[in-house]
């Protein structure tokens, strides 16, 4: 892959020669680029990509971890309405005896359903939040799908010889050959620049 040495050896000798002439020397110019454009488009990389959005909605095993995590949404869900239900009970019993209570019962059946409010808005944050529960299980079901779909992308890209393999909803980077890692050499630039030592 790429272009051999003796390909620019020979540019290199191309420019040597006809230094002394300077209109043969833009001719070579325009040539060289030319040349050089073709090894570039004619480079055997090979790029390649899926349509994550199409495995997941035709994986078996993704579906199956939807069907888990709809029904342990729905027992959770189950539970939030239970909690509801006992807060809109308590409320509705607290306005209907509200002026029959002495100034003490008042402020304990406050104070009790102040504290089931924040009760159910913690079971609300703690099962359905950006941290919850739904989304840890959502994780855990998820994760040894998502390492059998990469093992896949991994051995098809590796069995038939593609450089790429891109994700055609994301744009991300599913599959590289090591062989086209810079980070080493930026790095080793950025120390250059810098003076700064890297590791």
């Amino acid at each position: 892959m790429g272009v051999s040495p003796h390909f620019w050896n020979a540019i290199l000798n191309i420019i040597t020669i006809n230094k002394e002439n300077n209109n043969k020397m833009k001719i070579t110019k325009y040539t060289i680029l030319t040349l050089a454009l073709a090894s570039f488009a004619l480079a055997d990389v090979k790029i390649g990509y899926v349509d994550s959005n199409e495995i997941m909605n035709n994986f078996d095993e993704v579906r199956q971890v939807q069907a888990d995590l709809e029904k342990e949404q729905r027992r959770l869900e189950s539970e939030f309405n239970e909690l509801v239900f006992g807060l809109d009970s308590l409320k509705q019993d607290y306005d209907r005896q509200r002026l029959l209570m002495s100034d003490t019962r008042r402020n304990e059946k406050e104070n009790e359903i102040a504290n089931k409010e924040k009760s159910v808005q913690k079971f609300q944050l703690d099962k359905f939040g950006p941290e919850g529960e739904i989304y840890r299980i959502q994780n855990e079901l998820l994760k040894p799908v998502l390492a059998k779909i990469d093992a896949a992308i991994q051995k098809v890209g590796s069995e038939r010889g593609y450089d790429f393999i891109l994700d055609a909803m994301s744009g991300a980077l599913l599959y590289a050959l090591d062989s086209h890692n810079l980070t080493e050499d930026v790095m080793d630039e950025l120390a250059k620049a810098t003076g700064s030592v890297t590791e």
